[in-house]
């Protein structure tokens, strides 16, 4: 890590924290002045985070595909991304960010504790422009679900609190702050769709790619066949709301168990060798 690049990447983090703090105030307490603070702490935190992925690049020559630190430095950029655009565009959303910021905090933090740390060019095999899509639209469909498996953990809470609510008691003020259950319902269903057209547009792209490098499109290696079935599980997610309407509170279970599968292809079956275990 170069010093631009740290001074970068730890003023992000910085505002990142801080923007959780008063996420988590403006919830507890129920003050607007605090969210806005946390809104804009997190606009700052993004910018720097941007920052520091372009100083990378620039030195690099490749943006961030290689290794557990890019991959966590690239990934926890774009599910920020996708916080910021449903956010803007529902406004009671921004309080998720008491959900979004410290998954993306830990999600750096375990890339700045991995390896590999240091500047490195790719080595031949990698040096694909295929690479760069097959990589980002797998960030993209990785953001789509985290985000979305949030929003599912927004949407029991609040249904939990209001089932239990008693006749004549008002709604606690944690759950004031988030959007009504079908406007999180809808967004949850949404964005796996999205995700799940990134996902096979990574597939697509990375066959592609396999084909151009070994002659083949499908080697079987651990990580694309845990792909393949993580993909799958979220067509079975989809075909269950759409074919036997499986919304609501199933729904959102669903969007939080079949995140299990995203979590196992980039934090466990990375460490198995294979044809990805270079870039990982």
């Amino acid at each position: 890590m170069r010093f631009l690049e740290g001074i970068f990447l730890w003023s992000a983090i910085a505002f990142y924290l801080f923007s959780f703090l008063f996420f988590l105030s403006s919830i507890v307490f129920k003050k607007e002045r605090q969210l806005h603070r946390a809104w804009v702490g997190s606009v700052i935190g993004l910018g720097l985070h941007t920052l520091a992925i372009l100083v990378r690049w620039i030195a690099s020559g490749h943006p961030p595909v290689y290794g557990s630190f890019e991959h966590a430095f690239a990934g926890s950029w774009f599910i920020m991304v996708i916080f910021f655009i449903i956010s803007g565009r529902f406004k009671q959303l921004k309080a998720a960010g008491a959900i979004v910021a410290p998954f993306v905090l830990l999600m750096l933090g375990y890339g700045i504790m991995g390896q590999r740390l240091d500047i490195e060019p790719l080595t031949p095999p990698y040096q694909s422009n295929w690479l760069w899509v097959h990589v980002t639209f797998a960030w993209i469909a990785y953001g789509s679900y985290h985000v979305a498996a949030g929003l599912a953990i927004m949407y029991l809470l609040k249904e939990r609190a209001l089932r239990t609510m008693k006749t004549g008691e008002r709604l606690s003020r944690l759950y004031q702050f988030f959007p009504d259950l079908p406007v999180l319902d809808d967004l949850i269903f949404k964005l796996i769709v999205y995700g799940f057209i990134a996902h096979i547009v990574m597939l697509g792209a990375g066959a592609l790619w396999a084909y151009g490098l070994w002659g083949r499109y499908w080697a079987w290696d651990p990580i694309e066949t845990w792909s393949l079935i993580t993909w799958l599980v979220y067509g079975v997610n989809i075909h269950l709301r759409v074919t036997y309407q499986w919304n609501g509170a199933r729904g959102a279970w669903l969007a939080i168990i079949s995140l299990i599968g995203i979590l196992i292809t980039f934090g466990g079956i990375g460490f198995v060798g294979g044809v990805h275990t270079p870039l990982l």
